[in-house]
């Protein structure tokens, strides 16, 4: 199931910003999320039908491959909702309206999951009920962005291979002109500090996650004993912090330079990693995840942030579908770098080492920032 979630964005990815820079981003999201509120409401009847795994796997490809044209239009949207000074309460507000949303629908789809009431009044199972409140919520969020108003600037020149109805020309003779368009968008990335920064820091804390994730559960759910329970209490804590983060940044991430702010996150993450295999306790583990969600919040909202203020309008699209490729393509290969390296290697060793190499990762940046004098830094700081 996570290779049919990865799989669009490692794919599409780079072909998904083409294409949004050349589209109207308002249009792209209606027409998204009402082809996902189909998706949804097909999988529990494909499924029923054939009682077989795999036709789900290609709906949920195809679901996934529509949240990444969705997700890249909603990022590179956002500057032409609301005026630049305003962009870091925006990204704060919407990181913090995320993670609570996931947080609570986690909590009420295993509610709707187990309640008897469907089955025993409706003869419904409630997983099918789950997934038909999963499509609705599609429809609405169509039915919002299809009344929302906005002023697009379209672009002045643009070529009728990359027009929505001509999407297969593209594919058949358009590649070569995607791949410049790309490579113009890498060139704008290194050209620009401040963006080259932010896609270096979702770089590291992606590739974070992906040791935790390989290494940190099992030391916490099997080496430990304290199984899903524990697991359970650390990831609650880690999602407060997470909520926690987004909110201090919306209240005060204006004051500071975002990138200083990123280094100093990167700071206290490395000694959690260092002094991780050395605990023994569930609820220091559970006040580390605290410490780290609420610090891993600013480097995702600065990130976003950075490439909104400093990225052409006309190009923010590509650089949010290379920020999508970058942080699957990292996940993936990340969990299995770290899962062949704990064969040779002890983990408490690995935690250590990589604690470490986050630390000179800041050092680094520090100089990087230092040595990166603009002009391009706005009033309001950057």
């Amino acid at each position: 199931m996570m290779l049919f979630m990865t799989l669009p964005v490692i794919i599409f990815g780079p072909i998904a910003g083409v294409l949004v820079d050349r589209w109207n981003k308002q249009k792209v999201m209606v027409i998204c999320d009402s082809l996902r509120m189909v998706c949804a409401g097909l999988i529990p009847i494909v499924f029923l039908l054939t009682r077989n795994i795999y036709p789900v796997f290609a709906i949920v490809f195809f679901m996934f491959l529509l949240a990444l044209f969705f997700n890249t239009a909603r990022n590179a949207i956002i500057p032409n909702l609301i005026s630049k000074k305003r962009i870091l309460k925006a990204n704060s507000v919407l990181n913090l309206i995320g993670r609570g949303a996931t947080f609570l629908g986690m909590v009420s789809g295993g509610i709707i999951i187990d309640w008897g009431f469907w089955k025993t009044a409706l003869q419904i199972q409630g997983w099918v009920v789950a997934f038909i409140v999963d499509a609705l919520s599609f429809l609405i969020s169509a039915i919002m962005l299809y009344i929302m108003r906005i002023r697009l600037v379209m672009p002045e020149h643009r070529e009728s291979h990359l027009e929505a109805r001509g999407v297969y020309l593209m594919i058949r003779t358009g590649l070569v002109k995607v791949f410049n368009e790309m490579k113009e968008a890498v060139h704008s990335i290194i050209r620009e500090r401040k963006i080259a920064f932010a896609i270096a820091a979702l770089f590291l804390v992606v590739l974070i996650a992906s040791l935790v994730w390989t290494l940190g559960i099992s030391i916490i759910q099997q080496e430990h004993g304290w199984g899903t329970r524990g697991i359970s209490i650390v990831a609650a804590t880690g999602a407060i912090g997470l909520l926690l983060g987004a909110y201090l940044v919306g209240i005060v991430g204006h004051r500071f330079d975002l990138r200083i702010v990123t280094l100093f996150s990167f700071l206290l993450i490395s000694v959690c990693m260092i002094v991780f295999p050395f605990i023994n306790r569930l609820w220091v583990y559970a006040l580390l995840t605290l410490v780290c969600g609420t610090v891993i919040s600013p480097i995702f909202i600065g990130s976003d942030t950075l490439i909104h203020r400093y990225a052409d309008e006309f190009i923010r699209g590509r650089i949010f579908s290379l920020r999508e490729w970058v942080y699957n393509g990292t996940m993936v290969v990340g969990c299995f770098f770290f899962t062949s390296i704990k064969i040779f290697a002890n983990k408490n060793l690995i935690f250590v080492l990589f604690g470490t190499a986050v630390v000179l990762f800041c050092i680094v940046g520090w100089f990087f920032i230092a040595n990166g004098k603009s002009p391009s830094v706005p009033p309001d700081r950057s």
